[in-house]
């Protein structure tokens, strides 16, 4: 999933507040540990851990960690709270990473290049000859290029197509970049900017086809070992050697350690994880210029804003790497965000103090998207010598989502039950006039949520509000029902008028 900073709201996030709001229109703190740190590299950095500690107690989430990292590893570091197990979170609990595995991606993918076995100018259809997006014409244009920099075309709404799949029998990145063939292009290669993790399920494909392995192999190969990330993993195989406890979303408000999926062949895009220590490694082994497993024009080629054609305007990222877009002091800041359900991280390298922080918590919803990142970019703002933010997003979406939508399933299963009993009765006389108002009004409410439901699923979107929002989706569907057979006993009640067996029926 992308993640934008404080994350621009998302066309996903859109449908699932507007399915939400379209519905209300009618109608703690954390136990912490310190990591083991030389007493002098704690120094100075209260500021941030008391903006950390408010902004977890303020967000309810279980467990966090957070390190300032320089090209040696870890300067100061903190663990605070539990894991999904009940477990306190250590430097080497593991966490899942989100779109911070496109970074790790992109520098794997470079290694490929620098050997001469890809090309970033190569078209895709060069390794994988079934990528029919957006025709054939189309097709035969993308190149591995526009993959790293989300400038193939692909949209955003082709995320939930090609992502996210828990099953154990997910097929391969080769085998879902099928799905894609009948989405139409933003524009032509190289023309338009629109992030979606899409495009790393293809050029996942494209590493496979190229190499004739998993892609976790070649990041084993290419980026942990070399990284020092031994802890780090891939696949979900070894997410459960590693232990990897379920991650927590939020159930009407209350966090709840349910998520436990991870995509097989996901790791393109998102399913990487480990502890704290691994991802520091990471960003040392970028702050170190990757140790020379990638040339130093690599490093800086991926960390360069790409620009559009025709006219040049800049994309906001490079080659696996967010590219400022931030207000100062982070608007050098080279950086990645993302998210999975249950879990978020961040990770952002200042080069001009030669400092990283990463930051993994084991909660993340949705409609609480800002509330809940915001903490990684406040804390990236005090690293980098700026204050600690004053203000945070609100959680108001998702309160007024989730609970709006859940009072109108109330609403109507009530309803329901008692035009179940009216029909059981003998019935009032009514006007004929007035029975067709109540019937009408009662029969539109209900079909209000059957509506959404039957959008979300026409759009491909029902899977995602199931994955991401899982409350809501509940609500939405005993919404849906409730709403049916209100609608249908209501129409019992005025057909039953209408015969003139005892009157007309009014509530």
């Amino acid at each position: 999933m992308p993640s934008r900073p404080p994350i621009r709201p998302s066309r996903l996030r859109n449908i699932a507040a507007c399915t939400a709001a379209a519905l209300l229109c009618l109608l703690p703190s954390a136990t912490a540990t310190a990591a083991p740190a030389r007493p002098a590299d704690t120094a100075g950095w209260e500021t941030l851990d008391t903006y950390v500690r408010d902004r977890m107690a303020a967000t309810d989430t279980p467990g966090l960690a957070y390190a300032v990292v320089g090209p040696d590893g870890p300067i100061h570091r903190r663990v605070l709270g539990s894991d999904g197990d009940g477990r306190p979170v250590t430097a080497s609990t593991p966490f899942l990473w989100g779109s911070v595995s496109k970074p790790i991606t992109a520098t794997a993918v470079l290694t490929l290049v620098e050997d001469g076995r890809l090309a970033l100018d190569e078209p895709v259809t060069e390794h994988l000859p079934g990528f029919r997006f957006g025709g054939p014409e189309h097709a035969g244009k993308v190149t591995v290029r526009h993959l790293l920099g989300h400038t193939s075309g692909i949209p955003e709404s082709a995320i939930p197509l090609v992502t996210d799949c828990f099953r154990t029998d997910c097929p391969a990145a080769a085998d879902r970049v099928g799905a894609l063939d009948g989405i139409d292009p933003l524009g032509p290669p190289g023309t338009v900017h629109a992030y979606s993790s899409a495009n790393y399920v293809v050029l996942t494909a494209v590493a496979e086809a190229v190499t004739g392995q998993p892609l976790a192999d070649l990041l084993r190969e290419a980026v942990f070992s070399p990284a020092g990330m031994d802890g780090a993993f891939a696949d979900r195989a070894s997410a459960r050697d590693r232990g990897l406890p379920p991650g927590h979303q939020l159930l009407w408000g209350v966090h709840s350690a349910v998520a436990d999926g991870v995509d097989d062949h996901g790791a393109g895009y998102g399913y990487t994880g480990g502890g704290l220590d691994d991802l520091a490694a990471f960003a040392s082994f970028q702050l170190r210029a990757t140790d020379g497993v990638l040339s130093s024009g690599a490093v800086r080629l991926m960390r360069e804003e790409a620009t559009l054609r025709p006219g040049g305007a800049g994309t906001g990222y490079g080659l696996g790497w967010q590219v400022g877009g931030l207000d100062a002091p982070l608007d050098g800041a080279v950086w990645h965000a993302g998210v999975t359900p249950g879990y978020s991280a961040a990770l952002f390298l200042l080069p001009e103090r030669d400092l990283a922080l990463v930051l993994e918590q084991n909660l993340y919803g949705f409609l609480e998207n800002d509330a809940m990142m915001a903490v990684a970019f406040g804390a990236a703002r005090i690293v980098a010598g700026g204050d600690a933010p004053a203000d945070a997003p609100s959680a108001l979406l998702h309160h007024a989502s989730v609970w709006g939508v859940t009072g109108l399933a109330l609403a109507l299963t009530l309803a329901a039950g008692r035009s179940l009993v009216l029909l059981r009765r003998p019935a009032r006389p009514t006007g004929p006039g007035r029975r067709a108002v109540v019937t009408a009004s009662w029969g539109l409410l209900g079909a209000l949520p059957c509506a959404a439901l039957a959008v979300l699923a026409a759009t491909d979107r029902l899977g995602f509000l199931r994955i991401w929002v899982p409350d809501l989706h509940i609500a939405l569907w005993t919404a849906a029902v409730a709403g049916a057979v209100t609608a249908t006993l209501r129409l019992a009640l005025a057909i039953r008028a209408a015969r003139g067996r005892t009157g007309g029926t009014a509530a």
